[in-house]
């Protein structure tokens, strides 16, 4: 009996850490790479999100993750490829840094 608690708590060790780094929900405001506005992306438990944009027509879709890296899935966002990565500091701040058919986009929780 000892093994098995054991073993199972190895295994909560084990996948914790990819557990805390489903990106973290929130209302993102995203720019382009050249620092111009592109729009704001709500992003919903279990990866679900909606797009407001004036680039790209609004809607809805899903979002996927693995570790860090994040892949549209469907929706607006995978109609133009997006895929990226974010990082969440010390503080609870988390930005993202996509890759999409129309070049690089950049987004975080609004400032102040």
């Amino acid at each position: 009996m000892k093994w098995l608690v054991s073993l199972m708590l190895s295994f909560l060790a084990l996948t914790a850490p990819a557990l805390a780094q489903f990106p973290p929900p929130g209302i993102y405001v995203c720019i382009d790479g050249h620092g111009a506005a592109f729009g704001t992306l709500s992003l919903f438990v279990a990866g679900d999100y909606d797009i407001a944009s004036e680039t790209i027509p609004r809607g809805q879709g899903q979002v996927t993750s693995s570790g860090s890296h994040v892949t549209a899935q469907s929706g607006p966002l995978a109609d133009i490829g997006l895929t990226g990565h974010f990082v969440t500091d010390d503080y609870g701040d988390t930005v993202f840094d996509f890759e999409t058919s129309m070049g690089a986009l950049k987004c975080a929780l609004p400032q102040g």
